[in-house]
């Protein structure tokens, strides 16, 4: 049985982002959807959940210490307000983690039917400032975990917590959001089996 590691990406005093109407939380959200995707993936997988802490070594340390086929992170985005849609960060040179991105991308976008702004490479700050033309284009925002982890990684954003229409969405279909994510995975081990 394959494992699959959920983790909620803040934790402790970190709520991520806010919505400044709802004062819906991005840590609120995904611990609830940790919970709802737990219960759809656990007759066919075998599912860890982990509320990530503040020391990101230790993070990293304990989500390989599960030694899990698939390593997901719960966020949202976040910037102005106004910005809408969906992202799947991976690591730049994992052919895994970029395939299981772009299923999610592509799938979680058509299930809240907002623009998908597609698969995001990331880098970490270190390896970006040895090489910063090669890497100019690429951001580092979780480029640690994507990198440090022993498991093909991504960072899902599915939508804009901070923009009220993305967030109304992202409440009022978010079973079908655990569906879309069980139906991605499952995609996925399709694939690269």
């Amino acid at each position: 049985m394959k494992k699959i590691c959920v983790i909620i990406g803040h934790g402790g005093n970190d709520c991520g982002a806010i919505n400044s109407h709802t004062k819906e939380t991005e840590l609120a959200y995904n611990t609830e959807l940790a919970d709802m995707l737990m219960e759809a993936l656990k007759n066919e997988y075998e599912v860890v959940k982990y509320n990530r802490g503040y020391n990101k070594v230790e993070n990293v340390g304990i989500v390989n210490g599960y030694k899990s086929d698939l390593i997901l992170s719960l966020h949202c985005n976040s910037f102005n307000g106004i910005a809408s849609g969906t992202e799947a960060l991976y690591w730049y040179s994992s052919e895994k983690s970029k395939k299981l991105a772009e299923i999610l991308s592509k799938n979680i976008s058509e299930t809240f039917g907002i623009h998908n702004r597609g698969a995001k490479p990331r880098v970490t700050n270190e390896i970006k400032k040895r090489n910063p033309i090669k890497f100019k284009d690429i951001e580092t925002r979780g480029g640690y975990l994507l990198y440090r982890t022993n498991a093909p990684c991504n960072i899902i954003e599915p939508f804009f917590i901070d923009n009220d229409s993305d967030l109304k969405l992202g409440k009022e279909k978010k079973q079908e959001y655990v569906e879309t994510i069980k139906k991605s995975i499952k995609e996925y081990f399709e694939g690269v089996m």
